[in-house]
């Protein structure tokens, strides 16, 4: 019995890591016509994925002032979701040269997060209109 619900977690974590969580802006926002993707690669660790965090704001009017930044959060008890216990703090990513990489991506690494899942979010800015748009929050597992 123990065996068959053993089993059945590991199943359910690894659809859930090979499916990917698509986030597209929402016409309430300020900011609009982007499109940013999670999804679990195969990483330099044989035992966990890494997960790419790619973006699209090649629809987006004024990208000249935009600023992206993701927000990382590491965390405990995988099976929880986004309701899983914070690991550690909160690591932030801004992407540097972003109006020049309007399209690009983010590579997490287990190794760099030491954890087996996170939740993250994206917060775009735009400084000269005072202008920002946050993302939901999004769970996406190494395993």
């Amino acid at each position: 019995m123990i065996k068959q619900l053993l089993f059945l977690t590991a199943l359910i974590l690894a659809y859930y890591s090979a499916e990917s969580q698509t986030i597209t802006s929402n016409t309430n926002e300020c900011i609009q016509n982007f499109t940013i993707e999670a999804k679990t690669i195969s990483g330099n660790n044989q035992n966990v994925n890494d997960i790419i965090i790619s973006w699209d704001f090649s629809e987006t009017n004024d990208t000249q002032n935009l600023e992206l930044t993701f927000e990382v959060q590491p965390l405990n008890a995988c099976w929880n979701g986004l309701n899983g216990t914070n690991r550690s703090e909160v690591k932030t990513y801004k992407i540097v040269d972003f109006s020049e990489n309007t399209i690009g991506n983010k590579t997490l690494a287990y190794n760099d997060l030491n954890c087996k899942c996170i939740k993250w979010k994206a917060i775009i800015l735009n400084p000269t209109t005072n202008c920002e748009t946050k993302t939901e929050w999004q769970f996406t597992s190494f395993l």
